[in-house]
């Protein structure tokens, strides 16, 4: 047996060297590499030696208690999507007491689709979301509580906007 404080490589460091591109073809032309040759011809005896590769970070754990609540409450966050977006529907009641000359259809109208639609997109941001932070080995958990909020937020703006087309 060998022993272990023995290379196991037995090279010649200057083999590992790169071989020096060609010079310019006229001596009055300076090259790119001409110049980098002159920069560098004081540092022969750093550059002989190998550079070893950097060593790869170690992968954050997963944190099973972060990854489970987010999953809940992405769950939680699709229910109150569903939920935001019927009470959303049920908005267009709010047009029943106009007359035709009355109300402002029109902002009653973006008030509605920003009731029904906006949860959902606010869903699916928080989704994507949740997942990338998941896949990282990030914290998540707080995506969905955030969007949460801005679900409600969003959902009021539409109720504020029938409210005032009426």
């Amino acid at each position: 047996m060998s022993d272990p404080k023995d290379p196991v490589f037995r090279m010649d460091p200057s083999s590992f060297r790169v071989q020096e591109p060609e010079r310019a073809e006229h001596a009055d032309v300076p090259s790119e590499t001409d110049a980098a040759d002159e920069g560098a011809a004081g540092d022969s005896a750093e550059s002989a030696t190998p550079v070893a590769p950097r060593p790869r970070k170690p992968r954050r754990p997963l944190r099973w208690a972060d990854l489970i609540v987010s999953i809940v409450l992405l769950l939680l966050l699709a229910a109150a999507a569903v939920t935001a977006s019927v009470f959303g529907a049920f908005l267009t009641f709010a047009s029943d007491s106009c007359s035709p000359t009355g109300c402002n259809f029109n902002v009653m109208t973006i008030g509605i689709w920003v009731a029904v639609l906006s949860p959902w997109v606010v869903y699916l941001v928080a989704l994507a979301g949740s997942i990338v932070m998941i896949v990282l080995r990030r914290i998540s958990f707080w995506i969905p509580i955030t969007a949460f909020v801005l679900m409600v937020a969003l959902w009021l703006i539409g109720a504020v906007l029938v409210w005032a087309g009426t």
